[in-house]
């Protein structure tokens, strides 16, 4: 075995041979992803341009890149674009020549865009979108027009979340926020041999910084900014010797909410508004390399959450009434905590092979209320309780693969466990009064005959799931041009409710005091409690709602073609499928499995020597049975969470990404997208004006939820060289067309709904703008930047909901992001 892994690959007839990092050990203990990476033997075919001349813009961009490709003397290594290495394939391989639709950025990337969680990230990413919600501390992520709104115990997303290779089931998990990273990848469209579970959209990987051996060195920065906005990052690498390495990264962010109390609000001084925040994260990483076979990395993290939530706003505000304002009777409070513990080991007992083992420990607690009626009428309450909730999960993988990059064949087999014990009391209680009197804040006191008051309790001690799989893929090159690669994968699963109880509790008021709040928060359901006035002791909707879903298996696979249309031009073609299975809902309703296939061509070339990297993806997905959950209200006005099956819906579009480096001191990077996401049949009911126990309707031809027909970002960046380091200023534009917020798309008028309004389902076109304002010494050991983010202060929709307080208070209400932020960020390395 050579000294630090070195092997001399020779390129094809025609090529220069270059020494290259072999990277032996698993790609979570390299020194750094490049020095982990294996470089592929170069292609040095010089094929035809058209096909990148057409999807670039002309034979005028071909004939350059040829020169560039061909007699162009070598330009500065500043003038390059940095190569990123990726794992989306298991493997650790160049992100241009993963044949694959994956994006991926480096933490500087990140810092420099202000990007610090998932929701920041959406705009860089093509046909990302996230969703924030008050309730349950939940997020919706979606790609394509694909995602989950179910992010109850036994949602499952559409999205698999990792950090480093290990999924995270929770759709809570993916609130992390992104610090102290090498580099986040995403991946689009179904990853259903390799990521497998829950991955019909996409997959997202946070891979974090590794402990390094050669020496030690950290890092730390500051940020302060509006809403009294105070965050930290640091991170130390601690070298013990040539065999043992420690890594330490910590965060905090902390700001004031963005949502106003109006007057007459039930809080009490100084309590915080709604979408404030207040998060904290740690990490401790080891790298044990005790010798050049065997090698382990074991990470410890822990994420707290303390902020207060989202919260929805009337979409149409109350006469002088800002849209980020709110009449609020239930202040927001959100204590969400996790820790997880994750492990990877790698033997390789020769060059050619490789056996890994990486598994993890994981639990998530919380609690939290909000207020889920807007305060569209005062005097009306509607609070929802996270009473307690604990959801553990245990992952195991086996992985055993070919290492010998040099050989025609390469091959990946494996198998995958989980394990879920999730248990919860969720808790909503309504009360209305009649006379909500007097100019002080409102207190709803269900006491006078008119008032109205009742609840619900979801009491669920023991869902659990488990899910076993294998897998395996295999690539055989036939030349130095074409590869070909199939896989395949087979999940079985089951899901299990025992002693789940529902409960419904109308004309709740009787059986309370003066003030009561009802259930209260942690109070007993009984008979007794949950008692009506006109039926004394009755518990209607209560009992035993256990239910066991049938057990589920389905096999998945890939097939994919590679070839090599020039230097740098690397084209492919590949067919997948995608599999997430069904499961129940409230009151033991079941749901079917969805099966996704998509077709996708894909282009990823580097022009005028590696200034110019532009991608090109374009895919036809086929979904059967698209899971979509949806909160039904019933005419008894018990309300509950329902997940149904689109029976066909189809997926079209084109996505481009580019990274230019114009000149030493000029920069532009972005994507440009188009899409057409369609439901073909979906027979389902929208309770908002339906009587869903009698009426129904079919949505075929809605567009899919979070799917602009075209979307753009565009970043630019330009250097200003001064005598002691550089100025850099930064605009990041983010335009998209009209897009919808619902299934639904439209809404009924006020003639047959009063209240309602046109539009409210819908998300007009818009465009944001980031700005930044960026200085860094010579030496890049210090930065200071300041910068406003949506500058255009956009109020962003990102879903919508009916809020039904009897006539006059009734309206639809939103979820928005943020507002418009600026701030101040320094930055030290050492």
């Amino acid at each position: 075995m050579r000294g630090p892994h070195e092997l001399e690959l020779s390129a094809p007839e025609g090529g220069t041979k270059k020494t290259y990092q072999m990277a032996t050990r698993a790609v979570d203990n390299r020194l750094t992803e490049e020095d982990k990476m294996k470089q592929r033997t170069k292609r040095k075919m010089v094929w035809t341009l058209a096909p990148i001349a057409l999807l670039s813009g002309g034979a005028a961009l071909a004939q350059q890149a040829a020169s560039a490709a061909g007699a162009a003397p070598a330009e500065a290594p500043e003038q390059q674009m940095e190569r990123i290495v990726v794992t989306a394939t298991k493997r650790a391989t160049l992100l241009q020549e993963t044949p694959l639709a994956v994006t991926a950025f480096k933490q500087s990337t990140l810092d420099n865009a202000g990007v610090k969680d998932l929701t920041s990230l959406q705009v860089m990413v093509p046909n990302l979108v996230v969703e924030q919600h008050g309730d349950s501390g939940g997020v919706h992520v979606f790609m394509r027009g694909v995602g989950s709104t179910n992010h109850t115990e036994i949602g499952d997303p559409a999205v698999a979340f990792h950090v480093d290779g290990v999924y995270s089931p929770r759709p809570q998990g993916a609130t992390v926020l992104m610090y102290d990273l090498d580099h986040v990848e995403v991946a689009r469209g179904p990853q259903g041999t390799l990521s497998g579970r829950n991955a019909t959209a996409g997959s997202i990987n946070l891979e974090t910084a590794k402990p390094r051996f050669d020496k030690f060195s950290g890092n730390a920065s500051a940020v302060v900014g509006d809403h009294n906005r105070i965050g930290m990052t640091t991170a130390l690498n601690i070298p013990v010797s040539d065999q043992l390495a420690f890594r330490i990264a910590a965060i905090s962010e902390r700001h004031d909410g963005y949502v106003a109390f109006q007057p007459r609000s039930n809080v009490m001084p100084g309590q915080r508004e709604y979408m404030a925040g207040d998060q904290l994260g740690a990490r401790l990483t080891a790298s044990w390399r005790p010798s050049d076979n065997f090698d382990l990395l074991a990470a410890a993290e822990y994420y707290r959450d303390n902020g207060t939530g989202n919260v929805a706003l009337m979409q149409r505000p109350r006469a002088g009434q800002a849209l980020y304002s709110s009449l609020v009777d239930t202040p927001g409070a959100l204590d969400q905590n996790g820790v997880t513990y994750r492990t990877r080991m790698n033997y390789r007992p020769s060059d050619a092979l490789e056996l890994s083992y990486i598994g993890s420990v994981s639990r998530l607690k919380r609690t939290n209320a909000s207020d889920n009626d807007a305060g569209v009428l005062p005097g009306f309450k509607q609070e929802h309780r996270t009473e307690w909730s604990k959801f553990d999960n245990y992952t195991h993988e086996l992985q055993l693969k070919s290492t010998d990059e040099a050989a025609a064949l390469q091959w990946i087999a494996g198998a995958f466990m989980i394990h879920e014990d999730n248990s919860i009391r969720f808790d909503i209680d309504i009360s209305s009064s009649a006379l909500p009197a007097g100019l002080g804040p409102i207190v709803v006191h269900p006491t006078q005959p008119n008032d109205t008051a009742w609840a619900m309790s979801f009491i669920q001690p023991k869902r659990t799931l488990d899910s076993n799989a294998v897998f395996g893929q295999t690539s055989y090159a036939l030349n130095p041009e074409l590869t070909l690669t199939a896989g395949a994968r087979y999940t079985r699963e089951q899901k299990d409710d025992t002693g789940g109880r529902n409960w419904v509790c109308p004309d709740f008021g009787a059986t309370i005091g003066s003030g009561g709040r009802l259930i209260g928060a942690g109070g007993p359901v009984t008979a007794a409690t949950c008692g009506s006035a006109h039926a004394p002791g009755t518990w209607p909707g209560g009992g035993d709602n256990s239910a066991v879903s049938p057990v589920e298996s389905s096999a998945t696979y890939l097939g994919r073609i590679e070839y090599a249309l020039g230097k740098d031009v690397n084209g492919y073609a590949s067919v997948s499928t995608g599999f997430k299975s069904g499961g129940f809902g409230d009151g033991g309703r079941f749901y079917k499995p969805e099966y996704i296939t998509n077709y996708e061509l894909g282009l990823k070339s580097e022009w005028f020597n590696r200034a110019l990297t532009f991608n090109v993806s374009a895919f036809a997905m086929k979904y059967k049975d698209m899971q979509v959950s949806s909160v039904e209200r019933l005419p008894n006005g018990q309300q509950q969470v329902v997940t149904g099956n689109a029976a066909r819906s189809s997926i079209n579009g084109v996505e481009t990404e580019f990274n230019w480096r114009i000149s030493k001191h000029d920069r532009l990077m972005g994507n440009a997208n188009w899409l057409d996401a369609t439901y073909g049949d979906f027979l389902t009911c929208d309770s908002v004006y339906q009587d869903c126990a009698t009426q129904s309707i079919n949505l075929k031809g809605n567009k899919l939820r979070h799917a602009p027909t075209f979307s753009l970002t565009a970043a630019y960046e330009h250097d200003f060289a001064l005598a002691n380091g550089k100025l850099t200023p930064r605009l990041s534009l983010h335009y998209q067309t009209k897009s919808y917020v619902s299934e639904f798309n439209t809404t009924p008028g006020p003639a047959a709904l009063a209240g309602s309004f046109a539009d409210a389902r819908e998300q007009k076109a818009y465009s944001t703008l980031d700005a930044a304002l960026r200085y860094e010494t010579n030496d890049k050991k210090w930065l200071a930047e300041v910068f406003v983010m949506n500058a255009t202060d956009e109020a962003v929709k990102t879903d919508a909901n009916w809020v039904a307080a009897g006539t006059p208070g009734q309206t639809w209400v939103g979820f928005y992001n943020p507002p418009r932020t600026m701030g101040l960020r320094v930055a030290t390395k050492f």
